[in-house]
């Protein structure tokens, strides 16, 4: 594994800070062509994302120590500052509420920031598992089967394991060339939002249990509980709009 990719002078650059910031850049590249497609002025476009970047880092990192310490003890001791995994539910749900936000503030119509956003993300989620694979970190369990590679785990435990890392960077650009290629056929505004919502939740909920996580309720980890709750969040929200669209 390669965890540090290159050194400044005495600053260590990291695999997952490197690929975090690609991925940033290659969403915003992704995002802006979206955005001047549906009409979104660049000012508005630039001050979006701004603003949504930093919130969602701010999230993330927030949201992946609670997800390490343990939610009791993570809301305990909040002003920990050791930990500095990121995990991508508290970035994708940051971003999607801030956008609701500023179309609120910028008189844009909510589902057609949200969609964008939708798009965006799992280009961002997608480039930064590059980092994760060369830090080694959210690794799968240990097997014996054909889906093993041999990968390390915690404390640097070399041993066959799923490839959780590869199997998250393939779904995320999936999921994205699904999403740009529907974009164009979207029945109303808001509707990527929920399909990548609904997939991504679906598909984090299956590859999760497969990594080497703790489990908090019977077999379920924290994560899966958390994309358990976004689907059915989704799915409730889906049928509701589908019993008014019938009713009109």
């Amino acid at each position: 594994m390669i965890p540090i990719l290159f050194s400044l002078g005495d600053i260590e650059v990291s695999s997952s800070v490197f690929f975090l910031v690609l991925g940033i850049l290659a969403g915003l590249a992704v995002g802006w062509i979206e955005a001047r497609r549906v009409g979104i002025p660049d000012r508005l476009f630039h001050g979006l994302w701004a603003s949504a970047v930093p919130i969602a880092l701010l999230l993330a990192a927030l949201n992946g120590w609670i997800f390490e310490a343990g939610f009791a003890e993570g809301l305990r001791s909040l002003a920990r500052t050791d930990y500095a995994g990121l995990v991508s539910f508290g970035a994708i749900l940051a971003a999607l509420a801030w956008g609701y936000v500023y179309s609120k503030l910028v008189k844009i119509p909510t589902g057609l920031i949200q969609d964008g956003i939708s798009v965006v993300l799992p280009v961002i989620l997608g480039v930064y598992r590059i980092g994760c694979i060369l830090a080694g970190c959210c690794h799968g369990l240990e097997t014996d089967g054909l889906l093993g590679f041999y990968l390390p785990g915690r404390g640097g435990v070399w041993a066959n394991r799923y490839p959780t890392q590869i199997m998250l960077l393939l779904f995320n650009f999936a999921l994205f060339g699904w999403l740009w290629s529907r974009r164009k056929r979207r029945v109303f505004d808001g509707e990527q939002m929920m399909l990548y919502l609904f997939v991504y939740s679906l598909g984090r909920f299956i590859i999760d249990a497969l990594r080497d996580l703790p489990r908090v309720l019977g077999p379920f980890s924290l994560h899966q509980l958390t994309s358990l709750a976004i689907l059915l969040i989704v799915s409730y929200s889906a049928f509701e709009l589908w019993r008014e669209r019938r009713a009109a």
